[in-house]
């Protein structure tokens, strides 16, 4: 009996997360209000407060469900900049494939003033981001150990100018039309904009 009422409450906190993401998607977060969340999950309020502290708590469920999106995926193959530009690219793949995580990425970026109790969310993020940096940091690093980047491509800049590039491009990306030309060409954006980091003797190998 235990283990029902244990299962049926994960399913009680599983709906209200859900419920959160359509509602913060469809109205804002600081528009929201838990009374709203709980209305959407058909639950009480004071069942959402047994769940989660407070609205910035459940955002960040909301987001710890979906995942990072800034994170490049070790399993890739080929030479540092090919596993940098497949990163990249299964990244967006994720947000054309994956409806729910469009929806969270979408509130994140879009539909949230990270202020007040949500500072805590947006330190959160920025250490994320700052991962995702880190990670692409290293890449161009061995890309410059293998002798495959640029000689005047600075693996810290180039580190920077991938990160500003693909953070804008992705919350671009969510503001536009399916189909539309932004999207239609997103991957030879990010094509090319490996590909000009590349050596030119590389680029010939290849």
């Amino acid at each position: 009996m235990a283990r029902k009422t244990k299962a049926e409450a994960e399913q009680t906190r599983h709906r209200i997360i859900e419920c959160a993401r359509m509602v913060f998607n469809r109205s804002g977060v600081n528009n929201t209000s838990l009374e709203e969340v709980a209305q959407a999950a058909n639950v009480t309020r004071g069942a959402v407060y047994w769940h989660f502290k407070n609205k910035a708590d459940l955002f960040q469920a909301v987001r710890a469900q979906t995942g990072r999106l800034l994170k490049l995926n070790s399993s890739s193959t080929g030479d540092a900049l090919q596993r940098l530009q497949s990163g990249l690219l299964n990244a967006l793949h994720r947000l054309e494939s994956d409806a729910e995580a469009r929806a969270t990425f979408e509130v994140m970026l879009w539909k949230c003033e990270y202020v007040g109790e949500f500072t805590a969310v947006r330190n959160d993020l920025m250490k994320s981001g700052q991962d995702f940096l880190d990670e692409v940091t290293a890449l161009y690093s061995e890309a410059h150990k293998n002798k495959i980047l640029r000689p005047d491509v600075v693996p810290e800049i180039a580190g920077l100018e991938t990160f500003f590039f693909f953070t804008g491009l992705i919350k671009i990306w969510l503001t536009t039309q399916s189909h539309s030309v932004i999207q239609r060409h997103t991957t030879a954006a990010i094509e090319s904009h490996i590909a000009a980091k590349r050596t030119i003797i590389a680029r010939k190998r290849n």
